[in-house]
């Protein structure tokens, strides 16, 4: 028995003491964990208090979590209002299924960071019309991601610069002069061309286009009024916005082609869908056609457009029946103005897109005569008047000689109607034609503004979408926070103070429409200081204003970028359930973001192209106007300011 007792007794003392180790341990590696207390709600996360060991630091309101790398954070999260998701970029996986719910304290962790750079907190629990955009900073200290990045920036911007100052006859990165005839590429030129010449080649186009607008403006009126539940939002401003961008780049005004949006109209005035219809092609037949008013041939009432869309921005891309609408009344108005003026003046003028034909000039593909000979020589000017084969240019241009992608819709009739066979598809270098038309651009202020809003917008948005800022987006959005359909229209009243913090965010984004032009005219301003050049500063003010083609266009497919890889599901489960109904007519897809701590290198590569064709096409546009050595100087000092955008943005995106 004593054998038995002292036995029992030395395993007693050993277990004690195992435990006390153990203890000690935990107390130990507890007391090297973050604590970090955050507070979700609709639409945003806010630090509330971060516990180191026994220091405890509160937060009135934190809008990033500052860690360094190696430590171990343990999350504390609780809901101020509904059912919210807990994502890290690159640290949790999607089908980790982490709820934050009202009243309930979750912990989430410890996770260890042991990846330098900014990471995104994301909700990926539906929580209301914002929800894609409820997101905070997660910022892994030393970020060495983002100086290696603004390092690259200063590397692009200085490396270009010094390729245009080598010794040689053609600098320029676009100089390269060779185009191709796409028609005349052997075996897909001719039929290509076939396709083009097939009267009933742009009524292919269109009707799918039909079929899925008529499914968003009625989604838009009967479907979830969650947008990324339904297929007006999920599919226009996630899939449909993002192949528009991409287009404008491989080819032009592609989309103007098969946009449905005018086609009721021409329809209508053509008496005709697909046939030509001769009566409208004899100018001696029509009793009288109104003038489009002189004042409005330019760009103005589309960037205004643009401008006054992007003051509800935040409803637009969230509101089912904010999208459908908008484009139910575009689709009126196109409507009309094609019957009063027959003509794509709605497209050319009016339609808030219109920055389409702004960026155009950057595409590789472009509406061309082979030889301009043959089309002076040519007195009947069939692609203007038309003619059995195909209608006179329903954008009111001259094919034949034109050099500008801005206004033209590739509608083909020019190839249609042309009987000389002068008329062709051609694939040339980005930007090739853009020097030129900046240097004649001597009062254009509508296409300099539209280069203004976009770029400004561009960078503006992913600060506001993809930022921390939830107060930003809480103003543009009323602090309202349920979706809307035709049923639920009554929702969307906002308060007094909702009205109050839409007026700031108004304000907000009106400044930036007139900031970034000042800037701009400063630069312009110190160029010509610099260089010592004799003309006006408003025309380097104009024609440097058209590097802002390339530069606006790259940085928006960054921006596009970012929404296709962190939202690719939700277009395609609209495909699936396009009224949000609970349908599942084809495959339904989790929410899964693409690979997304890689995003800010692949906006990072879009946005240094942009910059370095900005930089090649002031130097373009600079030696139409200028000899060599003031052109460099110039566009030297207009690269500081090019190069300072771009670091904003990397700040924006990796800062």
């Amino acid at each position: 028995m004593a054998k038995r007792a002292i036995l029992i007794l030395v395993v007693l003392i050993l277990l004690t003491l195992t435990a006390s180790a153990q203890m000690a341990e935990n107390a130990r590696r507890d007391s090297s964990i973050k604590i970090v207390y955050i507070e979700a709600f609709q639409f945003g996360f806010t630090v509330r208090a971060i516990q180191e060991g026994s220091n405890l630091k509160v937060y009135p309101e934190g809008l990033d979590v500052l860690v360094n790398k190696g430590d171990r954070v343990l999350f504390r999260g609780i809901s101020r209002d509904v059912t919210h998701g807990f994502y890290i970029d690159g640290y949790t996986t999607s089908d980790q299924k982490i709820f934050v719910l009202p009243g309930r304290i979750l912990e989430i962790g410890p996770i260890t960071f042991d990846r330098e750079g900014k990471f995104k907190l994301r909700c990926s629990v539906t929580c209301g019309p914002l929800h894609p955009f409820m997101v905070m900073d997660v910022v892994v200290r030393p970020n060495i991601q983002y100086y290696s990045l603004l390092i690259s920036t200063l590397t692009v911007g200085g490396f270009t610069l010094l390729y245009l100052q080598r010794k040689s006859e053609n600098k320029l990165l676009g100089g390269y002069e060779r185009e191709v005839d796409i028609l005349k590429v052997r075996f897909i030129g001719s039929i290509l061309e076939k396709l083009l010449k097939w009267r009933g080649f742009q009524f292919s186009l269109i009707l799918p286009s039909i079929f899925f607008f008529t499914l968003v403006i009625v989604s838009g009126f009967f479907g979830n009024p969650i947008g990324n539940r339904n297929f007006s939002i999920a599919v226009v401003w996630i899939l449909w916005f993002a192949i528009v961008e991409f287009t404008i780049l491989f080819a032009g005004r592609f989309w103007c082609a098969m946009c449905p949006i005018p086609a009721f109209g021409e329809w209508i005035a053509r008496r005709r869908i697909i046939g030509v219809n001769n009566s409208i092609n004899s100018i001696s037949k029509i009793p009288k056609i109104r003038r489009w008013p002189k004042a409005l041939n330019n760009m103005w009432v589309s960037v205004t457009g643009f401008f006054v869309l992007s003051l509800f921005l935040p409803w637009l891309v969230t509101r089912p029946l904010v999208t459908a609408v908008v484009f139910l009344v575009l689709i009126i108005a196109a409507t009309l103005l094609y019957i009063m003026y027959q003509g794509r003046y709605f497209c050319k003028h009016v339609c808030p897109a219109g920055y389409i034909g702004y960026h155009s000039n950057v595409s590789i593909l472009s509406v061309r005569s082979r030889k301009r000979e043959i089309c002076k020589s040519h007195k009947n000017k069939d692609c203007i008047k038309g003619n059995l084969k195909g209608y006179g240019c329903p954008w009111k241009l001259y094919p034949g000689g034109n050099c500008d992608n801005t206004y033209c819709g590739l509608c083909f009739e020019c190839i249609k109607s042309c009987f000389q066979n002068n008329m062709t598809l051609k694939i040339r270098m980005i930007g090739k034609d853009l020097p030129k038309i900046a240097a004649k651009a001597k009062n254009r202020f509508d296409e300099a503004w539209v280069g203004f809003t976009r770029f400004s917008f561009a960078v503006f948005y992913e600060l506001i979408f993809f930022g921390s800022y939830y107060w930003l987006k809480d103003w543009g959005n009323m602090g309202n926070v349920y979706g809307a359909n035709l049923e639920t229209a009554r929702l969307l009243i906002p308060p007094p103070w909702g009205v109050i913090n839409w007026i700031r965010w108004a304000f907000l984004v009106s400044t930036l429409v007139l900031v970034y032009p000042a800037v701009f005219y400063v630069f312009s301003w110190i160029s010509k200081k610099v260089a010592g050049i004799k003309i006006p500063v408003k025309q380097i003010f104009l024609s440097f204003s058209y590097a802002l083609v390339p530069y606006g266009l790259f940085v928006w497919i960054a921006f596009a970028v970012s929404l296709l890889a962190v939202f690719w599901t939700y277009p395609l489960t609209a495909f699936s359930d396009p009224f949000g109904w609970g349908w599942n007519i084809g495959a339904r897809f989790e929410w899964d973001p693409f690979y997304p701590e890689l995003l800010p290198f692949f906006q990072t590569f879009f946005i240094l192209t942009g910059l370095a064709l900005a930089i090649n096409t002031t130097y373009g546009i600079a030696k139409e106007l200028l000899d060599e050595h003031k052109a460099f100087r110039a566009t030297a000092v207009m690269s500081i300011l090019h190069i300072i955008s771009a670091l904003i943005l990397i700040k924006v995106i990796a800062g």
